[in-house]
């Protein structure tokens, strides 16, 4: 039995906070603080079902528009604060045949979390620990509308990597981060996540940088069968993403960023591709 289309929808909700903002995991400094105000537009014409092969909505699509605030202030030279604010809205045009568009707009699941810096490592190279809170700011209007998430508290953990290389060119730098998200109920799901960032500066203004990133997402819940698939969806899936991204640095407090990504893997999950833009900005 393969997954059914409204089931994907539902589950292309639930990743879009895992889209990569571009920051780097350096700490800031004790009374810095950082502000990333992004936009990201994701659209999706087909899925992939439960044994990784690819089928169409047919005459429809999904696409959803998220927004949000990123934020981190220095408490100390060690450790950061870290918060992030969505706003969603995610539009079901017809997908199901059913010649009707179904919108879901409101907050998504905010974050707020520490960072912690070991100090064992230069200025250069930079390992962190992320301990983080998800709080659902909505209520799920349920059928026929999308959801904007799972709509429970949860739990993240991240290790993360980060470090420039003053040897090579223009001082090409990395971002890697693995980590794992709980959600706080029976059903979950469970969620291990990666993202790997490579970027290099090509001027004093620009640079450029591609990330391949990942969800692997696990459940106890059941695939849902056509007959229930307005009262449930799956929270079982897993996905590859590719984006690639480049940002010009207009002064020392301020920085503008714009990609594109797209899916290439994926099982149980919605296939799209999208763009984002977003500002970096240092207080």
């Amino acid at each position: 039995m393969h997954i059914s289309m409204k089931n994907c929808i539902v589950i292309l909700v639930c990743f879009l906070s895992t889209i990569q903002i571009t920051k780097a995991g350096f700490p800031i400094g004790k009374g810095r603080g950082l502000l990333v105000p992004s936009y990201t537009f994701y659209t999706a014409k087909g899925y992939w079902d439960a044994n990784s092969a690819y089928r169409s909505y047919g005459n429809g699509s999904f696409n959803s528009h998220y927004f949000s605030l990123y934020g981190v202030y220095g408490i100390s030279r060690s450790l950061n604060l870290v918060y992030n604010v969505p706003f969603v809205s995610q539009v079901d045009n017809n997908t199901s045949g059913a010649s009707k568009i179904y919108t879901a707009t409101g907050l998504g699941d905010a974050s707020i979390g520490l960072s912690h810096f070991f100090k064992e490592f230069d200025n250069d190279r930079h390992v962190s620990l992320t301990g983080s809170l998800i709080v659902p700011l909505y209520q799920n209007q349920g059928n026929p509308y999308p959801n904007i998430g799972f709509q429970s508290l949860g739990g993240e953990v991240k290790l993360g990597f980060a470090g420039s290389a003053t040897g090579g060119f223009r001082n090409p730098y990395y971002d890697i981060d693995f980590g794992v998200r709980q959600y706080f109920n029976l059903e979950g799901p469970t969620q291990l996540f990666t993202s790997i960032t490579g970027g290099v500066p090509v001027s004093d203004s620009w640079k450029l940088s591609g990330t391949l990133s990942g969800v692997y997402s696990t459940s106890n819940t059941a695939l849902t069968n056509q007959t229930t698939v307005f009262y449930n969806y799956n929270k079982s899936f897993s996905y590859v993403r590719i984006a690639a991204n480049a940002g010009y640095t207009v002064n020392e407090d301020l920085s503008i960023w714009g990609g594109i990504f797209s899916d290439i893997a994926g099982k149980s999950v919605g296939r799209g591709s999208g763009l984002s833009v977003s500002a970096v900005i240092k207080l």
